[in-house]
């Protein structure tokens, strides 16, 4: 017997991730002899450091090997509270704050919770490759935002002004930017949130998981921050 498979009209509106094709590439050239630098996936070349294995086994060794709460444990929870505290004097409430199994995952499911047919979602480009088709695959428009080189890879307030429409649902930020590491100034972002201020039904998707690799001797500015 033959079964056809058939899968989902929104899985078509996905393509493969570019990034994962050429990770996948080097891996063969590497298997091959060659000598590679991979700069496709953002995964350090070190070792878990040793007090996160240790915290792993001890984890184990205690039992703590059961289901979870969906939105991560309170403890979990207390720490991501306590980081934002310490790093940009941010209060969160416990409700405020939920844990997921990565960000694809986490942006994924606020877009299914937000995006509907016909929702715009701006991307400023270049962008890190899940983000349009995310957005498709919950049929959604990305709207993509080219930042050129002459403004450093950044969103502007003017072409920001220009993208957003009475369709536009979200804006995406992300800073440090993959792939360029372009991130914005305090002024830059005060200037963004001025025109963000006057859409209010526009939300904000803020990207900042490689917030750690910064190494510029003044912090870096946060949105949150500069314009709560």
């Amino acid at each position: 017997m033959r079964v056809a498979t058939t899968v989902a009209d929104r899985i078509t509106r996905i393509q493969p991730s570019p990034s994962t094709a050429a990770a996948a590439r080097a891996k063969q050239l590497r298997a091959a002899g060659r000598d590679i630098l991979d700069l496709t996936v953002g995964e350090p070349d070190v070792d878990t450091p040793d007090a996160v294995k240790q915290a792993a086994i001890d984890a184990i060794l205690a039992g703590e090997t059961k289901y979870t709460p969906v939105n991560g444990i309170p403890a979990l929870r207390r720490a991501i509270a306590d980081r934002y505290r310490r790093r940009y004097e941010i209060a969160y409430d416990d409700a405020e704050i939920t844990v997921g199994g990565g960000a694809k995952q986490v942006i994924y499911l606020a877009l299914t919770a937000t995006v509907n047919a016909g929702s715009e979602v701006i991307v400023p480009a270049p962008y890190w490759v899940s983000y349009p088709d995310m957005v498709r695959a919950n049929d959604g428009t990305p709207v993509i935002v080219e930042c050129g080189e002459d403004h450093d890879f950044k969103l502007t307030p003017p072409a920001l002004e220009a993208a957003i429409t009475e369709r536009t649902r979200w804006v995406i930020l992300n800073a440090p930017g993959n792939p360029t590491g372009a991130a914005y100034t305090t002024d830059e972002l005060r200037a963004l949130a001025s025109v963000l201020e006057r859409r209010p039904e526009v939300l904000i998707l803020v990207d900042e998981i490689y917030d750690e690799i910064w190494y510029d001797a003044e912090p870096l500015a946060n949105l949150l921050t500069v314009a709560p």
